[in-house]
């Protein structure tokens, strides 16, 4: 059966179908190249996102019962399986989507050794220490980026070796869920450090900045 002999109740079932999945994709990816992934901005797309969450939750149902009246009438197998297929499809989607949102709370920590002595056993905690980085040996002008997103709010704090001395510190920086930052902590001689603390910049969350 061809999309211009289709019956109406095939072509309400492909529009139930197409529609929060065009719009969902449209408000997703307008949001993303908008904003860089933060979760400010990008208001529109927000709204849109939210409105056809809540529209798909009603076409999802409405297309299944218009292909069940549908297969009553006996159109072929393929066209049903098909718009079946297309309404399935949109379960995942919004799924991944939703998912996706999750990159507006991945923060960013860069810490660098500026001193000429190696950084040892250093380890990286955040929210109490609910999240935990293992970064090992750190040697003099080398860096670490740790991204990750925080399971509660909390501060940063870092504990490690140098020069065969304990070094450390806490409560270094806030962390908040959805409000992304990124932190430079610098270690320099004597296990002296320092912290720089900045707004999440847009795309910060990608692997390779």
């Amino acid at each position: 059966m061809s999309p211009r002999t289709a019956s109406p109740s095939l072509r309400i079932a492909t529009a139930c179908a197409l529609l929060p999945m065009g719009l969902g994709s449209l408000a997703f990816l307008g949001w993303l190249l908008t904003t860089g992934g933060l979760s400010t901005g990008g208001e529109a797309f927000v709204r849109l996102g939210i409105g056809t969450l809540i529209g798909g939750l009603a076409l999802f149902p409405t297309g299944l019962v218009v292909l069940g009246l549908a297969a009553r009438r006996g159109p072929p197998r393929k066209a049903l399986l098909g718009r079946l297929l297309l309404l399935l499809v949109n379960v995942p989607l919004a799924f991944g989507y939703l998912q996706g949102l999750g990159v507006a709370a991945i923060q960013r920590v860069e810490i660098v050794n500026r001193s000429s002595v190696p950084v040892e056993q250093l380890t990286l905690f955040a929210c109490g220490r609910r999240a935990r980085r293992d970064v090992g040996g750190l040697a003099p002008g080398a860096r670490h980026v740790w991204r990750f997103s925080p399971p509660s709010e909390g501060t940063l704090e870092f504990q490690g070796e140098q020069d065969g001395r304990p070094i450390g510190g806490s409560d270094l920086a806030m962390f908040f869920v959805f409000d992304r930052k990124d932190v430079l902590l610098t270690v320099d001689h004597g296990g002296e450090w320092t912290v720089q603390e900045t707004p999440g910049a847009p795309w910060s969350w990608v692997p390779g900045r």
